[in-house]
């Protein structure tokens, strides 16, 4: 493939208002060295890190200026001297830090996860991150045997349908808490099943629809949400926290986490990818390649912009209710 001297690129200039400090800049592709591969980017989401990033709240921000983008979807279309497990043409996504809001990048193979044939754009491009942290939860932490309950918050996130699906198939039982009553048919079509509705009896309850015997409880959420799910794990139950969509922070009882010894820990994907062994992450692609293909799992896009636009993209990213993740295309 010839490719351009020039290639369209979101940078990074400091941390604050998206219009202040992102700009589309024409950048010179980067040959790949040794034990890299060059990718032509097809889509990549702008997912809740991303903003995170932009605003300088994240856990691992890039030196500035830098290309924005943890997750995306690449063709390889060069190899570096000495890569081997890559083939030109193969769908990759690059690991954290790296940069995918462009249209080309280079990367350590290393540091690339080879991504199922056979899937839209659109849905290899999420894969990693939100179906990634739901397996990789269900694969780290105690749920207990078929049968046994799993509570979470924001069941309509990514996060939250690729759980209720991956818990199913592992003959799981799902009690989906929600802040609406409005929310409840959706979620149950989406698998959960028991949904409880935010408010001052909610942990009664869960406790009472789940027996008081749910061993794991996924917060996205933070706030008083985090705290109801607290309130109704069982004994030696945990509550494992991914994000804070209430931008609050945790609010635990004090009774549960002593009389009922509950444990109460943090999950971060990109650290989990570092330190996993690589036949368990071909697992988790195989399973989740599958149940994308098979329609058993279906990742909802609200909307898809060019690199061009980028500022529009970030800005309906920020709202609330868009039904789906944004994407931004790398070429027309």
């Amino acid at each position: 493939m010839q490719i351009p001297p020039r290639g369209l690129a979101v940078r990074l200039s400091g941390h604050g208002d998206p219009s202040q400090v992102l700009r589309l800049e024409n950048v010179a592709p980067v040959p790949p060295g040794r034990g890299q591969v060059q990718l032509r980017m097809r889509l990549a989401p702008i997912n809740p890190a991303d903003l995170n990033v932009i605003e300088g709240t994240y856990g691992r921000l890039p030196t500035l200026p830098a290309t924005l983008g943890n997750e995306g979807l690449g063709e390889v279309v060069a190899l570096g001297e000495g890569v081997s497990g890559f083939a030109l043409g193969d769908l990759v996504r690059p690991r954290d830090g790296i940069g995918t809001w462009c249209q080309w990048c280079t990367a350590d193979a290393a540091r690339c996860l080879r991504l199922p044939a056979g899937l839209p754009d659109d849905q290899a491009a999420q894969l990693t991150i939100n179906p990634g942290t739901a397996w990789a939860v269900l694969h780290e932490f105690p749920a207990g045997p078929p049968g046994s309950w799993v509570l979470l918050n924001a069941p309509t996130s990514a996060v939250g349908r690729s759980l209720m699906v991956l818990a199913s198939r592992r003959g799981l039982r799902v009690l989906a808490l929600v802040r609406r009553e409005e929310e409840v048919g959706t979620v149950r079509s989406l698998g959960a099943t028991e949904v409880v509705i935010e408010g001052r009896e909610a942990a009664k309850a869960i406790r009472r629809q789940s027996g008081g015997t749910a061993l794991l409880a996924l917060n996205q959420v933070g706030g008083d949400s985090a705290a109801i799910l607290a309130k109704s794990l069982a004994p030696l139950g945990t509550l494992v926290t991914i994000g804070a969509l209430a931008r609050q922070p945790l609010t635990l009882p004090n009774a549960a986490m002593i009389f009922s010894e509950l444990r109460c820990c943090g999950f971060w994907v990109s650290r989990w990818y570092e330190r996993v062994q690589p036949g368990v992450v071909e697992g988790m692609m195989d399973e989740l390649g599958k149940l994308l293909r098979d329609g058993l799992l279906h990742l909802p896009v609200a909307a898809t912009y060019p690199l061009e636009r980028v500022q529009e993209a970030v800005a309906h990213a920020q709202r609330g209710g868009r039904g789906g993740k944004v994407l931004l295309a790398a070429h027309p």
